[in-house]
């Protein structure tokens, strides 16, 4: 074991590997703050090029590109509630509330700290644990990932609001436009209504860009903050002074909450083994779980540090722990780590529990290289907090129009389509009518990113199934569908004694007005 990692210690530490890993953060970093370019599509861009490398600098190029995009999405999320990568939706729903309170600095330190210590930590505990963790993937078989995806919706969707009801309502809402499409089973048509650039179904960016970016620029449009913003001040030094020194005040603030960011990224460990999750489920079940278990939960989405905290720990520590399916199944846990799994076919590599044996080197180089991008984008992060920051004051007046047209660009960008376009302004208004009516958007997003894996592998499941007793024929799902059961117990439970709580309050109103 400590073989392997000192033979991926000194391939990383050679001169050409850190340039590149350098190179790949600050694309990387790029590409997250920019709506419409993700992770997976640049790197998959920068594969002919990265093929012609040599084996260990081509990796680690593409895995600091998946580094640093984990940070360059949250500003974007944080600033603008503009999601920059899927995962970065949950950072922005305390993020963003923060950045309205003038705490833009602040909200991004926290982000930056979370994730390196997410990312180190995770990267640390893969590099001990990558073979015998690599067995526990084996453990997941078709029904148990349906099951997973389940109580995933279903726990996470019940706490994305203030009414379990109204958030599980919208998750479904979710499902439902995620089967748009062609049938994977009957290849029959569904919700397509004759339109061609819906067989694929419908694009995931135009809806995330739809339901945060226009969403929330309609928000704006309509409330008070358009004429408040009109009047602040300029960016000025002491400006820019103020939001460096918020964001070490972030940076310190993270430090205090150890139980968070080691709970978050035990959750982004642990489910990033999963193939096929992502950091976006994963962040979900993260905050879910963080806010379930706080004592100031009515805190979460107005600004807490443990909601951002819960989001990018787990995601930086989804991004080591995909490596562990990847390297020994040959399965890759993200989109970006199937762009690691084709560098390694494409140089004559065979990645499964042998590459193990025969590249030891590498692959705990690029496990490595993680953890060493995760420290570099530290003083990257705090040093343009200040800048980043002070975006917030420029006027709405011109903010709105910008954001709204760099969000339909990349949109656009995603398939050269108009109709994608008109797609995210039907999904910003959807967005806007479900805030109007006090209907969380969260879980309309979560629907969309599980259904189609939720029937992929209920097909899956089906056809292996011998009878509906297959569904409960192993003790890990059996113990996924007791969770599932709790939960919507107690969801039950918790509804019932809110709504005699709110008896009580009016009773008592009612009371004294007498």
């Amino acid at each position: 074991m400590l073989d392997n990692i000192t033979a991926g210690l000194s391939l990383l530490m050679q001169p050409a590997p850190l340039m590149w890993l350098v190179v790949g953060v600050s694309v990387g970093f790029i590409v997250g703050v920019l709506p419409g370019l993700s992770t997976s599509n640049t790197a998959a861009l920068l594969l002919p090029f990265a093929i012609t490398l040599p084996l260990e600098n081509s990796l680690v190029l593409i895995v600091s590109i998946y580094a640093g995009a984990q940070f360059g999405g949250a500003v974007p999320a944080i600033l603008f509630n503009v999601p920059g990568e899927a995962g970065s939706a949950v950072t922005a729903l305390d993020g963003y509330p923060l950045a309205k309170k003038g705490q833009a600095g602040l909200a991004i330190g926290i982000a930056r700290m979370a994730s390196v210590l997410g990312g180190v930590l995770s990267g640390f505990i893969v590099l001990f644990l990558l073979q015998p963790l690599g067995a526990l993937s084996l453990k997941f078989g078709a029904r148990e990932m349906f099951a997973i995806i389940v109580l995933g919706l279903v726990v996470a969707s019940s706490l994305m609001g203030g009414s379990a009801r109204k958030g599980l309502m919208v998750g479904l809402l979710g499902l439902l436009i995620a089967v748009v499409g062609v049938s994977p089973a009957t290849a029959e048509t569904r919700f397509t209504f004759g339109e061609l650039q819906l067989y694929d179904g419908v694009p995931f960016l135009a809806a995330l860009i739809g339901v945060f970016a226009i969403t929330e620029m309609l928000m704006l449009v309509g409330s008070k903050l358009m004429a408040q913003r009109q009047t602040e001040q300029t960016v000025t030094a002491g400006g820019l002074r103020k939001e460096t020194k918020d964001a070490i005040d972030g940076v310190k603030a993270t430090l205090k909450q150890p139980g968070a960011v080691a709970r978050s990224s035990g959750v982004g460990i642990v489910l990033g083994i999963i193939p096929g999750l992502g950091a976006a489920v994963a962040n979900f079940i993260s905050y879910s779980f963080e806010k379930r278990r706080s004592k100031t939960p009515e805190e979460f989405g107005k600004g807490s540090h443990k909601g951002i905290i819960a989001s990018e720990a787990c995601d930086n520590a989804v991004a080591s722990a995909s490596l562990i399916p990847t390297f020994t199944l040959g399965i890759p846990g993200s989109a970006t780590m199937a762009v690691v799994l084709a560098a390694f076919y494409l140089q004559g590599i065979q990645p499964g529990p042998r590459v193990l044996q025969e590249n030891s080197g590498e692959v705990y180089a690029v496990a490595l290289a993680l953890i060493v991008a995760s420290v570099l984008i530290l003083p990257l992060g705090v040093l343009l907090a200040g800048p980043l920051a002070l975006v917030t004051r420029v006027p709405l007046s011109f903010l709105v129009p910008t954001v709204l047209f760099m969000s339909m660009v990349g949109v656009y960008a995603i398939r050269n389509s108009i109709f994608d376009v008109g797609l995210a302004l039907f999904f910003g208004v959807l967005g806007l009518m479900l805030r109007l009516n006090g209907y969380p958007v969260i879980p309309l997003i979560l629907g969309i990113i599980l259904g189609p894996l939720a029937e992929e592998y209920l097909l899956r499941s089906l056809q292996l199934a011998d009878g509906p007793g297959y569904f409960f024929g192993s003790v890990m799902v059996n113990i996924l569908w007791a969770l599932l059961v709790a939960a919507l117990a107690f969801m039950a439970v918790s509804n019932v004694r809110a709504k005699r709580r709110e008896r009580a309050a009016v009773q008592e109103s009612v009371h004294q007005h007498n």
